[in-house]
């Protein structure tokens, strides 16, 4: 019988803990490794992430039963999963700048607060787990064994190209019709959750916008201080 999900419970506290451990500790076993085990690492972290990407339709559609304009790669997490594998195969820095900013972002939120219906081991709740994972992992392992990092420009740049993406986005949902609202350009989601207190569609847009870069300078906060420290070391 599966058990309804609870963001306060010793289950999501260890699972939380599992992900986070492995996402940060993992790549360390692949420092300073030579390029044809890296290449390994690269193809396998790709292929599971696409691999995620398929099967993740298939479980929302044909497992579920929801509808399939709700399930397509559109999503910003899906976004930046593509960046990442991206990254991973081309080495592009303007991919993995989008992985660092949304996929830190989006996926380090859906990890700490699945959209999940049922708790521990349903298969929502681990599939979510998972793919979020995968980002991280992806983008931990371009940070600690690849040495990538973001600047400050970035943040502009990153913000800039995801305000030339809204407008696209807002005529794909427009077309696509409810339930379909990637990004939740055109409503906010349901239930309780940070967009709650912001005003009804399409309003909600107007202080969405400025939050959203208020979430990449908290993201690229630790590089700030970190660089601000380095001089003096």
């Amino acid at each position: 019988m599966e058990v309804p999900f609870k963001i306060i419970s010793i289950e999501h506290f260890v699972s939380v803990a599992v992900c986070v451990s492995f996402i940060i500790f993992f790549p360390r076993l692949f420092k300073d490794k030579d390029e044809a085990i890296l290449q390994k690492l690269r193809v396998s972290i790709v292929a599971l992430i696409l691999t995620f990407q398929i099967l993740d339709f298939y479980k929302v559609v044909y497992l579920f039963g929801d509808p399939w304009k709700t399930a397509l790669p559109l999503h910003l997490c899906d976004f930046s999963a593509i960046s990442i594998a991206g990254y991973l195969l081309t080495g592009n820095k303007h991919l993995f700048n989008f992985a660092f900013f949304w996929g830190i972002a989006g996926a380090g939120m859906a990890i700490l607060t699945p959209n999940s219906v049922h708790a521990f081991p349903s298969v929502d709740y681990l599939a979510n787990q998972y793919g979020h994972s995968l980002i991280l992992l992806g983008i931990s392992v371009a940070i600690i064994v690849f040495k990538e990092r973001p600047y400050q420009r970035d943040i502009f740049v990153i913000f800039g190209w995801t305000t030339l993406m809204l407008a696209p986005l807002y005529v794909i949902n427009y077309f696509l019709r409810a339930p379909a609202n990637y990004w939740y350009l055109l409503e906010k989601p349901y239930g309780n959750n940070i967009m709650t207190p912001l005003p009804e569609a399409p309003f909600h847009m107007l202080y969405l916008y400025p939050i959203a870069f208020c979430v990449l300078l908290l993201v690229y906060a630790p590089y700030y201080f970190y660089d601000k420290r380095a001089p003096h070391k």
